[in-house]
Protein backbone atom coordinates (compact mmCIF):
# COMPACT_ATOMS: atom_id res chain seq x y z
CA UNK A 1 0.00 0.00 0.00
CA UNK A 2 2.66 2.60 0.93
CA UNK A 3 4.18 1.92 -2.70
CA UNK A 4 1.49 2.86 -4.35
CA UNK A 5 0.82 5.88 -1.87
CA UNK A 6 4.07 7.58 -2.40
CA UNK A 7 3.98 8.56 -6.32
CA UNK A 8 0.09 8.78 -5.93
CA UNK A 9 0.93 11.79 -3.43
CA UNK A 10 3.49 13.03 -5.16
CA UNK A 11 1.82 12.81 -8.42
CA UNK A 12 3.63 10.40 -10.34
CA UNK A 13 2.93 7.31 -12.13
CA UNK A 14 2.37 4.19 -9.75
CA UNK A 15 3.32 1.55 -11.98
CA UNK A 16 4.09 -1.89 -11.36
CA UNK A 17 5.69 -1.72 -7.92
CA UNK A 18 7.79 -4.97 -8.61
CA UNK A 19 10.32 -3.20 -11.22
CA UNK A 20 13.15 -2.24 -10.33
CA UNK A 21 12.34 1.63 -11.51
CA UNK A 22 9.53 1.96 -9.09
CA UNK A 23 11.69 1.14 -6.41
CA UNK A 24 14.39 4.10 -7.78
CA UNK A 25 11.03 6.05 -8.37
CA UNK A 26 10.09 5.17 -4.30
CA UNK A 27 13.61 6.24 -2.92
CA UNK A 28 13.89 9.16 -4.91
CA UNK A 29 10.04 10.43 -3.78
CA UNK A 30 10.84 9.52 -0.21
CA UNK A 31 14.04 12.05 -0.66
CA UNK A 32 12.41 14.51 -1.85
CA UNK A 33 8.77 15.03 -0.04
CA UNK A 34 9.58 14.74 3.35
CA UNK A 35 6.02 15.04 4.29
CA UNK A 36 4.33 12.67 1.98
CA UNK A 37 7.18 10.29 3.20
CA UNK A 38 6.41 10.12 7.03
CA UNK A 39 2.68 10.78 5.90
CA UNK A 40 2.74 7.53 4.11
CA UNK A 41 4.16 5.85 7.20
CA UNK A 42 1.49 6.92 9.67
CA UNK A 43 -0.91 5.34 6.61
CA UNK A 44 0.95 2.25 6.78
CA UNK A 45 0.87 2.14 10.61
CA UNK A 46 -2.66 2.48 10.87
CA UNK A 47 -3.77 -0.11 8.23
CA UNK A 48 -1.32 -2.71 9.66
CA UNK A 49 -2.84 -2.54 12.69
CA UNK A 50 -6.68 -2.37 11.13
CA UNK A 51 -5.59 -5.73 8.85
CA UNK A 52 -3.47 -7.03 11.87
CA UNK A 53 -7.10 -6.80 14.17
CA UNK A 54 -9.48 -8.22 10.82
CA UNK A 55 -6.94 -11.30 10.19
CA UNK A 56 -7.24 -11.73 14.09
CA UNK A 57 -11.25 -11.79 13.91
CA UNK A 58 -11.41 -14.13 11.33
CA UNK A 59 -8.95 -16.59 12.44
CA UNK A 60 -10.50 -16.49 15.86
CA UNK A 61 -13.76 -18.10 14.33
CA UNK A 62 -12.48 -21.27 13.38
CA UNK A 63 -9.53 -21.41 16.24
CA UNK A 64 -11.89 -20.67 19.27
CA UNK A 65 -13.75 -23.58 18.61
CA UNK A 66 -11.01 -26.03 20.00
CA UNK A 67 -11.03 -26.29 23.71
CA UNK A 68 -7.00 -26.84 24.42
CA UNK A 69 -5.08 -23.87 23.89
CA UNK A 70 -2.12 -25.83 22.54
CA UNK A 71 -4.65 -26.97 19.67
CA UNK A 72 -5.42 -23.31 19.03
CA UNK A 73 -1.41 -22.10 18.76
CA UNK A 74 -1.28 -25.11 15.93
CA UNK A 75 -4.37 -23.51 14.01
CA UNK A 76 -2.90 -20.02 14.08
CA UNK A 77 0.99 -21.72 12.90
CA UNK A 78 -1.12 -23.40 10.29
CA UNK A 79 -2.69 -20.89 9.20
CA UNK A 80 0.09 -18.35 9.09
CA UNK A 81 2.25 -20.79 7.30
CA UNK A 82 -0.70 -21.09 4.44
CA UNK A 83 -0.97 -17.33 4.72
CA UNK A 84 2.81 -17.52 3.72
CA UNK A 85 2.86 -20.18 1.03
CA UNK A 86 -0.19 -18.12 -1.18
CA UNK A 87 1.84 -14.93 -0.69
CA UNK A 88 5.02 -16.28 -1.57
CA UNK A 89 3.05 -18.14 -4.93
CA UNK A 90 1.26 -15.29 -5.73
CA UNK A 91 3.37 -12.41 -7.31
CA UNK A 92 0.30 -10.08 -7.54
CA UNK A 93 0.63 -9.75 -3.97
CA UNK A 94 3.77 -8.49 -2.19
CA UNK A 95 5.92 -9.34 -5.65
CA UNK A 96 5.84 -13.42 -4.75
CA UNK A 97 9.01 -14.57 -3.70
CA UNK A 98 11.22 -11.80 -4.28
CA UNK A 99 9.22 -9.66 -2.10
CA UNK A 100 8.43 -5.69 -2.34
CA UNK A 101 12.09 -4.04 -2.10
CA UNK A 102 12.62 -0.27 -1.91
CA UNK A 103 10.59 0.68 0.99
CA UNK A 104 12.97 3.75 3.29
CA UNK A 105 12.35 4.87 6.90
CA UNK A 106 10.39 8.12 7.08
CA UNK A 107 13.48 10.21 7.87
CA UNK A 108 14.93 8.84 4.73
CA UNK A 109 14.82 12.44 3.33
CA UNK A 110 17.33 13.68 6.16
CA UNK A 111 19.93 12.44 4.23
CA UNK A 112 19.92 15.26 1.76
CA UNK A 113 21.09 17.36 5.08
CA UNK A 114 23.54 15.35 5.96
CA UNK A 115 27.50 15.64 4.57
CA UNK A 116 28.26 12.47 2.46
CA UNK A 117 29.34 9.34 4.41
CA UNK A 118 28.36 6.90 6.61
CA UNK A 119 25.92 9.74 8.57
CA UNK A 120 23.29 9.71 5.38
CA UNK A 121 22.24 5.99 6.52
CA UNK A 122 23.27 5.84 10.10
CA UNK A 123 20.93 9.03 11.06
CA UNK A 124 17.70 8.34 9.38
CA UNK A 125 18.14 4.83 10.75
CA UNK A 126 19.22 5.66 14.30
CA UNK A 127 16.28 7.75 14.04
CA UNK A 128 13.85 5.35 13.34
CA UNK A 129 15.18 3.03 15.75
CA UNK A 130 14.49 5.31 18.25
CA UNK A 131 10.58 5.60 16.91
CA UNK A 132 10.59 1.73 17.61
CA UNK A 133 11.34 2.02 20.91
CA UNK A 134 9.02 4.52 22.15
CA UNK A 135 6.31 2.61 20.57
CA UNK A 136 7.18 -0.54 22.01
CA UNK A 137 7.43 1.22 25.43
CA UNK A 138 3.85 2.18 24.79
CA UNK A 139 2.83 -0.87 23.91
CA UNK A 140 4.40 -2.31 27.39
CA UNK A 141 2.70 -0.14 29.26
CA UNK A 142 -0.39 -0.62 27.66
CA UNK A 143 -0.05 -4.24 28.35
CA UNK A 144 0.39 -3.85 31.95
CA UNK A 145 -2.23 -1.56 32.19
CA UNK A 146 -4.46 -4.30 31.03
CA UNK A 147 -3.10 -6.78 33.13
CA UNK A 148 -3.50 -4.66 36.15
CA UNK A 149 -7.37 -3.80 35.32
CA UNK A 150 -10.64 -5.58 35.81
CA UNK A 151 -10.51 -6.86 32.03
CA UNK A 152 -6.97 -8.41 33.18
CA UNK A 153 -8.39 -10.22 35.79
CA UNK A 154 -11.02 -11.48 33.77
CA UNK A 155 -8.53 -12.60 31.03
CA UNK A 156 -6.49 -14.64 34.30
CA UNK A 157 -9.89 -16.11 35.20
CA UNK A 158 -10.44 -17.23 32.09
CA UNK A 159 -7.33 -18.85 31.42
CA UNK A 160 -6.71 -20.83 34.32
CA UNK A 161 -10.64 -21.77 35.07
CA UNK A 162 -13.23 -21.13 31.97
CA UNK A 163 -15.80 -22.85 33.52
CA UNK A 164 -15.89 -21.25 36.54
CA UNK A 165 -15.72 -17.78 34.42
CA UNK A 166 -18.59 -19.12 32.71
CA UNK A 167 -20.60 -19.73 35.78
CA UNK A 168 -20.47 -16.37 36.49
CA UNK A 169 -22.15 -14.86 34.18
CA UNK A 170 -18.86 -14.04 31.95
CA UNK A 171 -18.66 -14.85 27.97
CA UNK A 172 -15.23 -16.58 27.74
CA UNK A 173 -15.70 -17.03 23.51
CA UNK A 174 -16.14 -13.47 23.22
CA UNK A 175 -13.05 -12.39 25.60
CA UNK A 176 -10.95 -14.86 23.66
CA UNK A 177 -12.19 -13.18 20.37
CA UNK A 178 -11.14 -9.71 22.16
CA UNK A 179 -7.63 -10.80 22.91
CA UNK A 180 -6.88 -12.02 19.80
CA UNK A 181 -7.84 -8.93 17.95
CA UNK A 182 -5.92 -7.16 20.50
CA UNK A 183 -3.02 -8.87 20.24
CA UNK A 184 -3.25 -8.98 16.36
CA UNK A 185 -3.46 -5.39 16.34
CA UNK A 186 -0.10 -5.41 17.79
CA UNK A 187 1.05 -7.74 15.76
CA UNK A 188 0.46 -5.56 12.79
CA UNK A 189 2.04 -2.77 14.45
CA UNK A 190 5.42 -4.78 14.80
CA UNK A 191 4.77 -6.18 11.52
CA UNK A 192 4.85 -2.57 9.44
CA UNK A 193 7.61 -0.92 12.07
CA UNK A 194 10.01 -4.04 10.79
CA UNK A 195 9.21 -3.86 7.25
CA UNK A 196 10.33 0.20 7.28
CA UNK A 197 13.32 -0.96 9.05
CA UNK A 198 14.90 -3.31 7.31
CA UNK A 199 13.62 -2.49 3.78
CA UNK A 200 12.00 -5.05 2.26
CA UNK A 201 8.98 -7.07 2.86
CA UNK A 202 9.22 -10.89 2.12
CA UNK A 203 7.40 -13.68 2.96
CA UNK A 204 10.38 -15.80 3.35
CA UNK A 205 11.10 -13.54 6.95
CA UNK A 206 8.04 -15.07 8.85
CA UNK A 207 8.97 -18.98 8.67
CA UNK A 208 7.65 -21.08 11.57
CA UNK A 209 11.31 -20.84 12.80
CA UNK A 210 10.40 -16.95 13.74
CA UNK A 211 7.36 -18.56 15.65
CA UNK A 212 9.35 -21.03 17.65
CA UNK A 213 11.94 -18.18 18.36
CA UNK A 214 9.13 -16.18 20.13
CA UNK A 215 7.88 -19.11 21.81
CA UNK A 216 11.04 -19.66 23.07
CA UNK A 217 11.28 -15.91 24.72
CA UNK A 218 7.95 -16.26 26.06
CA UNK A 219 8.34 -19.55 28.31
CA UNK A 220 12.02 -18.60 29.02
CA UNK A 221 11.20 -15.36 30.10
CA UNK A 222 8.57 -15.93 32.03
CA UNK A 223 4.90 -17.15 31.21
CA UNK A 224 2.19 -14.37 31.71
CA UNK A 225 4.82 -11.84 33.18
CA UNK A 226 5.37 -8.75 30.27
CA UNK A 227 8.60 -7.79 32.16
CA UNK A 228 9.68 -11.60 31.44
CA UNK A 229 8.89 -11.15 27.92
CA UNK A 230 11.22 -8.59 28.03
CA UNK A 231 13.92 -10.01 29.56
CA UNK A 232 13.42 -13.68 26.80
CA UNK A 233 13.10 -11.21 23.94
CA UNK A 234 17.08 -9.72 25.26
CA UNK A 235 18.63 -12.99 25.41
CA UNK A 236 17.42 -14.85 22.31
CA UNK A 237 18.09 -11.86 20.29
CA UNK A 238 21.58 -11.52 22.11
CA UNK A 239 21.57 -15.49 21.39
CA UNK A 240 20.63 -14.89 17.50
CA UNK A 241 23.21 -11.82 17.12
CA UNK A 242 26.09 -13.57 19.00
CA UNK A 243 25.95 -16.63 16.88
CA UNK A 244 25.84 -14.36 13.45
CA UNK A 245 28.92 -12.64 14.68
CA UNK A 246 30.58 -15.67 15.84
CA UNK A 247 30.50 -17.39 12.99
CA UNK A 248 32.03 -14.65 10.82
CA UNK A 249 34.52 -14.12 12.94
CA UNK A 250 35.61 -17.74 13.29
CA UNK A 251 35.78 -17.84 9.55
CA UNK A 252 37.86 -15.27 9.11
CA UNK A 253 40.53 -17.69 11.32
CA UNK A 254 39.11 -21.28 9.77
CA UNK A 255 38.07 -20.33 6.03
CA UNK A 256 37.41 -23.64 5.98
CA UNK A 257 35.28 -24.09 8.71
CA UNK A 258 31.13 -23.29 7.60
CA UNK A 259 29.71 -20.62 9.30
CA UNK A 260 26.24 -22.03 8.67
CA UNK A 261 27.17 -24.60 11.64
CA UNK A 262 27.17 -21.62 14.10
CA UNK A 263 24.95 -19.49 12.63
CA UNK A 264 21.89 -22.67 12.46
CA UNK A 265 23.25 -24.07 15.37
CA UNK A 266 21.80 -21.79 17.09
CA UNK A 267 18.13 -23.47 16.53
CA UNK A 268 19.80 -26.63 18.64
CA UNK A 269 20.00 -24.29 21.42
CA UNK A 270 17.03 -22.65 21.92
CA UNK A 271 15.38 -26.41 21.33
CA UNK A 272 18.04 -27.50 24.75
CA UNK A 273 16.66 -23.91 26.25
CA UNK A 274 13.25 -25.08 25.96
CA UNK A 275 13.51 -28.66 27.27
CA UNK A 276 15.26 -27.44 30.11
CA UNK A 277 12.58 -25.16 30.91
CA UNK A 278 10.02 -27.16 30.57
CA UNK A 279 11.43 -29.78 32.72
CA UNK A 280 13.03 -27.76 35.73
CA UNK A 281 11.68 -24.28 35.70
CA UNK A 282 8.26 -24.40 34.06
CA UNK A 283 7.24 -20.90 34.99
CA UNK A 284 10.25 -19.20 33.54
CA UNK A 285 12.96 -17.00 34.81
CA UNK A 286 10.52 -14.35 35.67
CA UNK A 287 7.71 -16.10 37.27
CA UNK A 288 4.03 -14.57 37.13
CA UNK A 289 3.49 -11.72 39.86
CA UNK A 290 0.54 -10.96 42.12
CA UNK A 291 -1.88 -8.31 39.94
CA UNK A 292 -1.34 -5.06 42.34
CA UNK A 293 -4.59 -2.70 42.38
CA UNK A 294 -5.32 0.69 44.52
CA UNK A 295 -7.26 -2.07 47.06
CA UNK A 296 -4.24 -4.00 47.33
CA UNK A 297 -2.70 -2.52 50.61
CA UNK A 298 -6.44 -2.31 51.83
CA UNK A 299 -6.94 -6.09 52.46
CA UNK A 300 -4.98 -8.41 54.89
CA UNK A 301 -1.78 -8.94 52.88
CA UNK A 302 -1.51 -4.94 52.43
CA UNK A 303 -2.35 -4.76 56.16
CA UNK A 304 0.65 -7.53 57.42
CA UNK A 305 3.14 -5.87 54.92
CA UNK A 306 2.61 -2.37 56.44
CA UNK A 307 2.37 -3.75 60.23
CA UNK A 308 5.64 -5.69 59.76
CA UNK A 309 7.31 -2.33 58.56
CA UNK A 310 6.12 -0.86 61.46
CA UNK A 311 7.72 -0.40 64.78
CA UNK A 312 6.37 -2.50 67.96
CA UNK A 313 4.17 -0.62 70.46
CA UNK A 314 5.59 0.33 73.63
CA UNK A 315 4.39 -1.63 76.59
CA UNK A 316 2.31 0.29 79.01
CA UNK A 317 3.20 1.12 82.63
CA UNK A 318 2.84 -0.75 85.94
CA UNK A 319 -0.07 1.65 87.34
CA UNK A 320 -2.36 0.97 84.56
CA UNK A 321 -1.45 4.32 82.31
CA UNK A 322 0.12 3.81 78.50
CA UNK A 323 2.41 6.42 77.45
CA UNK A 324 1.53 9.15 75.40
Amino acid sequence: MASDLLPLFSGAAVGNICDISSLLSRESIALAYPAISVSVWVIALVFAMLAGGIMGLVASYPALRVKEEWFLSMILLVGGETFRIVVTNTPEIGCGFNGLAGITTPFYWLSNYLPSGPLQAEVPTGLYAAVIVLLAIGCFVFAQKICNSPYGRLLKSVRDDKVAAESLGKDVSRVRKQIMVLGSIMAGLAGALYVYYIGVATPEDYIPALTFGIWVMMILGGYANNRGLLLGAFVITMLDRGSLVTGIALQSYLPTLNSNLIVYGRYMVEAVILLLLLVFRRKGLLPETRVKTKAYTLFDFGKKKAQASSPPAEAPRAGGEATS
